[in-house]
């Protein structure tokens, strides 16, 4: 691209840049005030930096905005070499790469990345999101969820840093699988940066002998502050660290974090929290509860400093070890059901710090935390599209809901209902197989696809070909 073009397309389901497996989708490079914006990439590659969209030496005043990246082979969206374009609802779905499936971040590159899916995306090291070598991205309200880790010991599934320091603000990476550590996310190499009003729940690491099923930190200093790490699972014999893993120094801050529910392996030792060799994390106004196997908190050969954290109900022992910095105590924290980390008005964690909350800041039972929004739900797209004969519908909601996706054709007649029922919090696919409510096969065309969910509705658009 030259500067100063825009490439504005009709929509994601409207125009379509199919690449065919034979080269880059789109290209921009040293060049000013450029958009790229309503439209879908697909089926990149090239056998180096072959991504949908490479950005390589841009500034902010480049920007990507409502762009799906699809079926990439070789990486959704590379931002590489001195590239910090601003990348606005830039959704990078089921791309696979030799690092960085969905979006690479790399050699001092520091995007603004702002209401991102990274789903469903495979790769080595950095299934969803790939970070290194000094760069200070800017990721907020992204969903990361569905990446897989597809190389023995490989790390980071959700989200991969080396050597960076990004801010990560009020996303959800949920729902990624590693080989190696880091399920949710993977810090290495003298990271930093903060994670921040993060909701990390529900990955896992498969593999033997691996940890850190929500976080893994090895000789890396993030500020880890004001998460929910809930959820998280070591499913690989005699892997470790179901919610946290703390590794050499220099270590990560843990701040009014709740970390809660995360189950090790059988042959583990820590549900919470694991400070190993060398590892000396700051856990300040913590919450580490209900760990159905496991210890909340366990030292190998680690020394981590604890103050003002309720350690409770863990199924391996409620025991502090490292350095007790005041203030710690194990009572129940009252949370407000099974799986449901907000807190009852009797608390003790509410005012458990001299006054000062303990965990994250959630919110009470049936309300909302300050500087939270209402819940609620994200229609994130379809996948293939176009598609024959079937297509998966894939959404999030932020909080449990009845969910309905309505399938009508262009002039709105209702074609067919998928009825979703009760569903909990969290990312969920509907299939439809491209049938009407009687069963007859549609014909090919454009269709709409309408999510109804937590009081909101959501439309976008799909193209059956037969």
């Amino acid at each position: 691209m030259k500067s100063g073009v825009t490439l504005r397309g009709a929509g994601t389901a409207a125009t379509i840049i199919d690449a065919q497996l034979l080269g880059r989708g789109i290209f921009v490079e040293n060049v000013v005030n450029c958009r790229i914006e309503n439209l879908q990439v697909r089926r990149a590659y090239a056998a180096a930096y072959g991504a949908g969209i490479l950005l390589r030496q841009v500034g902010p005043d480049v920007r990507v905005t409502d762009v799906l990246v699809t079926q990439c082979t070789d990486g959704g969206v590379i931002c590489y070499n001195h590239a910090s374009p601003t990348l606005t609802r830039v959704d990078c779905v089921a791309n696979t790469a030799k690092q960085g499936g969905g979006l690479a971040i790399e050699e001092q590159s520091s995007p603004r990345v702002d209401d991102c899916d990274i789903l469903d995306n495979h790769a080595p090291s950095g299934a969803g999101v790939f970070i290194r070598n000094g760069s200070d991205p800017h990721l907020t309200d992204c969903t990361v969820s569905g990446n897989a880790i597809n190389a023995a010991y490989g790390q980071g599934a959700g989200i991969f840093v080396a050597a960076s320091s990004p801010v990560i603000e009020r996303c959800a990476i949920s729902g990624n699988t590693t080989l190696g550590n880091g399920g949710g996310i993977a810090y290495q190499l003298g990271s930093a940066g903060v994670l921040r009003a993060c909701a990390i729940t529900g990955n896992t690491v498969t593999q033997s002998f691996v940890s850190g099923a929500g976080v893994a930190v090895d000789s890396a200093e993030p500020l880890i502050e004001g998460c929910l790490i809930a959820g998280n699972v070591c499913s690989g014999s005699f892997s470790d660290a179901a919610g946290v893993y703390a590794l050499f120094s220099p270590s990560p801050t843990l701040r009014n974090c709740t970390i809660a529910g995360n189950q090790t392996s059988a042959d583990g030792l820590a549900g919470g929290v694991m400070a190993q060799w060398g590892g000396a994390p700051t856990i300040d106004r913590c919450i580490i509860a209900a760990s159905p196997v496991g210890a909340g908190l366990y030292c190998d050969g680690g020394n981590p400093t604890v103050s003002c954290t309720d350690i409770h109900g863990n199924a391996g022992g409620n025991a502090l070890c490292g350095v007790d910095g005041g203030g710690n105590f194990s009572l129940d924290p009252l949370f407000c059901a099974p799986g449901d980390y907000h807190l009852q008005p009797g608390s003790p964690c509410l005012t458990g710090c001299g006054g000062e909350l303990v965990g994250a800041p959630l919110g009470r039972c049936g309300a909302t935390a300050v500087g939270e929004t209402t819940a609620r739900s994200r229609l994130l797209g379809n996948h293939p599209n176009p598609f024959n004969p079937s297509t998966t519908i894939v959404f999030a909601l932020d909080a449990p809901g009845a969910a309905l996706v309505r399938i009508t054709d262009v002039s709105g007649r209702t074609v067919a209902t998928l009825t979703l029922g009760d569903l909990p919090a969290g990312r969920h696919e509907a299939v439809w197989d491209g049938r009407d409510d009687a069963g007859r096969p549609a014909p090919s065309g454009v269709y709409m696809y309408e999510l109804q969910a937590l009081g909101l509705q959501h439309t976008r658009r799909m193209i059956l070909i037969k």
